[in-house]
């Protein structure tokens, strides 16, 4: 097997995130990559035109690994409150496809306040997230308004365990995060 048929555009896409969880986008550099995967930049650009095109297929893959096929993977669990369960069990894994999720998160978020485009889709991919969780609180019984404040908040605690997991594990709680889910769960207008 050639090395190009060996790696795959998953396999760039997963050390561009990996480089970018690390350094930022600024560490996403073909040549370092390639030096990361042990293979040479012909490998690279047998998959990429270049590395505007890398970084777009990373976000496509962050948004389709941490969006879209989460909520599509849950869709069909009937109960609300078990949906809310296993997504906020998902949400506090460390590693994803061996990418440290919160740093990758965080990376992606300070990419996305520097670069408007970026900006915009990450917007959209928050905005998907917060919509599916208003949604299952609705589900639970909540009204829309209360529903719309404590996805937000859901989400911000999320956004807060992940900002700190690199400084300071003693804060960043997963049981704290979840703790909260279960609770907002025990407290819907809707829960026996």
């Amino acid at each position: 097997m050639s090395e190009k048929a060996s790696l795959t555009p998953t396999d760039w896409i997963i050390a561009g995130l990996a480089a970018l969880a690390d350094g930022g986008v600024e560490s996403v550099r073909v040549e370092r990559l390639a030096k990361r995967l042990g293979t040479t930049k012909g490998s690279f650009y047998w998959h990429f035109a270049d590395r505007p095109a890398l970084l777009a297929a990373m976000l496509e893959f962050w948004e389709r690994e941490g969006t879209t096929d989460l909520i599509d993977h849950v869709a069909d669990i009937a109960d609300p409150a078990e949906r809310l369960r296993w997504l906020a069990a998902d949400a506090v894994m460390v590693l994803m496809r061996g990418v440290n999720v919160a740093r990758s998160e965080t990376a992606i978020r300070a990419w996305a306040a520097q670069d408007p485009v970026v900006g915009e889709r990450f917007a959209r991919v928050e905005a998907a997230r917060i919509d599916f969780l208003v949604g299952d609180l609705v589900a639970l019984g909540y009204d829309e308004r209360a529903a719309n404040l404590l996805a937000k908040a859901i989400y911000l605690a999320l956004i807060g365990l992940f900002l700190v997991r690199p400084y300071a594990p003693y804060l960043a709680d997963d049981a704290a995060f979840l703790d909260l889910v279960e609770r907002t769960i025990a407290a819907a207008p809707g829960r026996p």
